[in-house]
């Protein structure tokens, strides 16, 4: 099974650090946050594909080069007049994914090795979600008995700034099939990969994979957290 990194975004909540740096190598008890963000699944894939931008996305190549541990790397690169978004991302992989099904992991977000591994030995296509404490702008996420995703819900700024429920931590696993979705764009104009997974749920349910642990690296704040996330490990 192939992994895609999407590692594409400006990190633009970590300027002034971001400007000259990629997201992704941003460090962390002395190793890069992609680092920390590969590791529990190199047990699990044979492949790893980078989707990187045109701007600092060369740092990243230069970085961990073709291989990783073992792992063959693939670069692609969205640019500036590339189509924005998660799933415009992730689209562009579109010619090197040969496989049935595949796997998909944010740049930032770290999770347990046994929650990858217990994901993706189930070999169907699904979601992981956490349960967490986030901004009030996430969008929490709702599943039958049978551990499928119904949807999602929206929350207002006035109720509560931060709201504790089931959150999508960024793991997924996918067919081909997610290229030929319409895209559906989030507020800001981008094509979403979520949005568009939950605007077609009738004909390609999502499974829910449970993880016990999740720590996003979204803010500067995120980052004491994430120090304390790794080192339990």
């Amino acid at each position: 099974m192939k992994l895609i990194i999407l590692a594409a975004g400006n990190g633009t909540r970590f300027y002034p650090l971001t400007k000259d740096l990629p997201k992704g190598l941003i460090p962390i008890r002395e190793r890069s946050l992609l680092e920390h963000v590969l590791d529990p699944y190199l047990d699990s894939v044979s492949e790893i594909i980078f989707v990187i931008n045109d701007k600092t996305g060369s740092m990243i190549r230069d970085h961990f080069g073709p291989i990783y541990k073992t792992h063959p790397i693939t670069y692609i690169t969205q640019t500036d007049q590339d189509p924005r978004g998660t799933l415009s991302a992730l689209s562009l992989c579109k010619d090197v994914i040969e496989d049935n099904i595949f796997c998909v992991s944010n740049c930032d977000d770290l999770v347990l090795k046994e929650d990858v591994e217990n994901a993706i030995k189930q070999n169907t296509v699904g979601i992981g979600l956490s349960k967490a404490t986030m901004p009030w702008y996430y969008l929490s996420i709702d599943n039958d008995e049978d551990g499928f995703v119904t949807g999602f819900r929206r929350h207002n700024k006035e109720d509560s700034l931060t709201i504790t429920d089931n959150f999508s931590n960024g793991f997924y696993v996918l067919t081909p099939e997610i290229f030929s979705m319409n895209p559906i764009l989030t507020n800001d104009g981008e094509a979403g990969l979520p949005q568009t997974l939950f605007a077609n749920l009738e004909k390609y349910p999502l499974k829910v994979f449970d993880f016990k642990k999740w720590q996003s690296v979204n803010t500067p704040d995120d980052i004491d957290r994430a120090e304390e996330f790794i080192t339990s490990l």
